[in-house]
């Protein structure tokens, strides 16, 4: 017999079968772990596996199944086993698991929606989900982010400042005692509620982050930055409807005011990136024997900022978190820029990254699913996420294949402290 693996998908009303053939062994265990990926990332929420056909099993083998069982049990999927051959039902009853293993057709309770609505657009699927009643969440612009380029950040323009739920906020700061204790480390950071995650500047690869736990709730020392409290009112599930077609950051956030037809609002979002176009600072502006006046200008900026050249942490999970604007009334101008040449979209986005997890299809929780990324994975990095749009070497946006965003409203006017 052929030592190789072949499957074949036969799609049915309830669910997708894989018909396997072969060995499950430490090599072709890889093609079947990628497979399944792949089907979970595409929608498959429930697959089950026909090995009549699978004549060896291995271990790897085994601990690829268990993997995927309990990702579909994460997402409220159904995955597991309709029939198998007489050794691989053998093998998984002495390990225990054939029980674990059964397939059954996971049935997904409706969920419960205020108000929702379906929009198709350029291959794109958007989910509209929006709750009445809810107040604008409250918007608050900290210190001078003009310091940056013109240096003389100093003990007075820190600020201590805690977070919890509903609490949100991006800009530059660090995670310690005070002042004195961050001044060489701060960076971008990202505040998530619950969770308090920073790029020590000269350290883009290793996130710091602080979780709430008792007592101990997740703060930030803080030079400059946006912060925002309150309940989103909107929430917008994009998927596109050609496997693979990914969308920008920049046409994202066009469709997202044209769906809530606000001027200035907040982001939170959950979604699989395609690759991210960003920067971190190499060198805290607030370090001792610091004394460059613009770290922007050139040949500075090759030594003080770190760039990413080209779309990096492809096929992740990210939170991305911000502000974005098209109003004109110049309240966030100070805060913002101009994503893209010409748009009328101001705009100001923080993200971490994670390895990837798959969202459920319904009532995805935003502060349980952050909590759960944070406690069971380890953190890849955290960018200001950037728009290259040099001539000729330019790299582009970020891209992202589906997720979920959280919009809320900006309550006016936008407060100052």
């Amino acid at each position: 017999m052929e030592e190789k693996l072949n499957i074949v998908q036969e799609e049915h009303t309830e669910y997708t079968l894989l018909k396997i053939e072969g060995r499950i062994d430490g090599y072709w265990s890889k093609q079947l772990e990628e497979y399944l990926d792949n089907a979970l990332r595409a929608g498959k929420y429930n697959i089950a596996l026909d090995l009549t056909g699978v004549n060896y099993l291995s271990s790897l083998g085994i601990r690829i199944l268990v993997k995927f069982k309990k990702l579909y049990r994460q997402v409220n999927g159904g995955f597991g086993i309709v029939d198998a051959s007489k050794s691989v039902i053998d093998l998984l009853g002495m390990a225990g698991l054939h029980a674990m293993l059964k397939w059954q057709v996971q049935e997904v309770a409706p969920a419960i929606e205020s108000a929702s609505r379906i929009i198709e657009s350029d291959g794109y699927v958007f989910k509209v989900t929006q709750t009445a009643g809810l107040k604008d969440m409250e918007c608050y612009l900290n210190g001078n982010p003009e310091k940056l380029t013109t240096g003389g950040f100093g003990k007075n323009d820190c600020k201590s400042l805690k977070f919890g739920r509903n609490h949100y906020g991006i800009g530059l700061g660090a995670i310690g005692l005070d002042f004195d204790d961050c001044k060489n480390r701060f960076g971008e950071f990202v505040a998530l509620g619950d969770s308090v995650v920073y790029s020590p500047a000269g350290k883009p690869n290793n996130p710091d982050y602080m979780l709430k736990s008792g007592a101990l709730i997740p703060g930030i020392e803080l030079l400059y930055g946006i912060t925002f409290e309150g309940d989103f009112d909107t929430v917008i599930n994009f998927s596109s409807s050609d496997f693979g077609k990914t969308i920008g950051l920049s046409t994202l956030l066009t469709k997202i005011f044209e769906i809530t037809a606000y001027e200035n609002l907040v982001m939170v979002m959950l979604a699989e990136t395609s690759g991210l176009v960003g920067l971190s600072i190499n060198h805290s502006p607030a370090a001792e024997g610091e004394n460059i006046q613009n770290p922007f200008t050139y040949p500075e900026i090759k030594e003080n900022v770190n760039f990413t050249t080209e779309p990096e942490f492809q096929q992740l999970m990210t939170i991305t978190a911000g502000v974005a604007s098209v109003s004109k009334d110049g309240s966030l101008e100070k805060f913002t820029r101009p994503f893209v040449s010409g748009s009328p979209i101001l705009q100001h986005f923080h993200t971490a990254v994670f390895s990837y997890h798959p969202l459920k299809k319904t009532d995805i929780n935003l502060d349980d699913t952050i909590s759960a990324l944070f406690e069971q994975d380890k953190i890849r990095g955290v960018l200001h996420l950037v728009n290259d749009t040099r001539e000729i070497t330019g790299i582009g946006e970020s891209e992202f294949t589906g997720g979920v965003c959280w919009i809320g409203n900006i309550k006016s006017p936008i407060k100052t402290r």
